[in-house]
């Protein structure tokens, strides 16, 4: 019978790491009787365990759709499957869009407000479910909005600031998806300043809202207590720019370049605890605003983006405890503010 060891987790993911070690712990403190002990020392045990109990709650798909492309405005969705290492082609859009917002919640994928052919700035939405492999009209928000922040609470979907009739908003709105409704404005406390292309984080309870434009970059950062129905400001980000891409590991915010006059490089990280800035040693790879970042297993992966004026269909992978950069294969289309989740 084969026994792991930690060596033979090489490559696996942090989940699968932590179950071994759970077992290996428990060979050693309990003796080779125990369950975890058990499971860990069993090759074919584990690896049934692994597919049913482990494989349902681990992270394996992005889904990336539309945005600005080669020919302008996309209604193509792509999904990369991280178990195969492939990009496949999913149904597309009811009609192409960019600068929306996206959120997975249930089984399903969010696309929420933006910018449409039809009609300008759109209060439009629509949802895609997974298992149906299907879209779908939902109701509209209460008004249109491009650059929207999106985040996810529970199942609700609370949709912040954005580009509205030529004006920067602070409306807050929230659809509930147990209920497919939306609640009015002014329900949800607005956010202190208006802005749009800003960055967004959640951590808990708590949203972050980093940067954005109004009348030029911000540096603004806020924070959505939604138990509380209250914002409070916090420390400001160092360099001042919108249209960066945002991921949570821990209790830390990564923030990777967007436009400051220019695109930028850099890689600004917020400790929550602390309400601190500090300016990574780590850069990207080119300066780039418009681009997504989506955290698997610890490592930060960044998609696509706007560099020297042309769309990327690059995607790479930063590990944050190292700064190494590592490429996987690229997007079939390059795109810029388009959306990006994992799930």
């Amino acid at each position: 019978m084969k026994i792991f060891t930690l060596t033979d987790t090489i490559g696996w993911s942090l989940r699968r790491k932590a179950l071994v070690a759970l077992g290996l712990a428990g060979l050693t403190r309990t003796g080779g009787e125990s369950p975890a002990s058990l499971l860990a020392g069993d090759h074919w045990l584990f690896l049934m365990f692994d597919e049913i109990a482990v494989k349902p709650y681990t992270t394996d798909t992005i889904f990336v759709c539309s945005g600005w492309g080669k020919s302008g405005k996309l209604s193509s969705v792509a999904t990369y499957a991280i178990s195969t290492n492939e990009w496949h082609d999913a149904p597309d859009l009811p009609k192409p869009r960019c600068d929306h917002g996206i959120a997975f919640v249930d089984g399903r994928v969010f696309v929420i407000g933006g910018w449409t052919p039809d009609d300008g700035t759109t209060d439009t939405c629509v949802t895609f479910s997974i298992s149906r492999n299907k879209w779908e009209v939902i109701p509209p928000m209460s008004i249109a909005r491009s650059y929207p922040g999106v985040a996810v609470v529970g199942d609700r979907i609370f949709v912040m600031g954005g580009w509205h009739k030529q004006i920067r908003t602070c409306i807050v709105e929230v659809y509930k998806v147990s209920g497919n409704t939306w609640t009015a404005p002014g329900v949800v406390a607005p956010m202190p300043t208006p802005r749009f292309e800003f960055g967004v984080a959640v951590i808990g309870n708590r949203i972050f809202t980093i940067g954005g434009f109004n009348d030029g970059a911000l540096s603004t950062v806020a924070v959505h207590d939604t138990e509380t129905n209250t914002w409070t400001k916090l420390s400001p980000m160092p360099t001042a720019c919108y249209g960066m891409a945002v991921a949570v590991i821990g209790h830390q915010i990564w923030c990777f370049g967007g436009y400051s006059r220019k695109n930028v490089d850099v890689i600004e990280v917020f400790d929550v605890d602390k309400n601190e800035w500090t300016t990574s040693k780590f850069k990207m790879t080119s300066p780039r605003n418009g681009a997504k970042a989506v955290v698997i297993d610890g490592m930060i992966w960044i998609v696509g983006g706007e560099s020297g004026g042309k769309a990327l269909d690059l995607v790479e992978i930063l590990d944050p405890e190292t700064g190494t950069w590592t490429n996987a294969p690229s997007m079939h289309s390059p795109r810029y503010n388009h959306a990006a989740i994992a799930f």
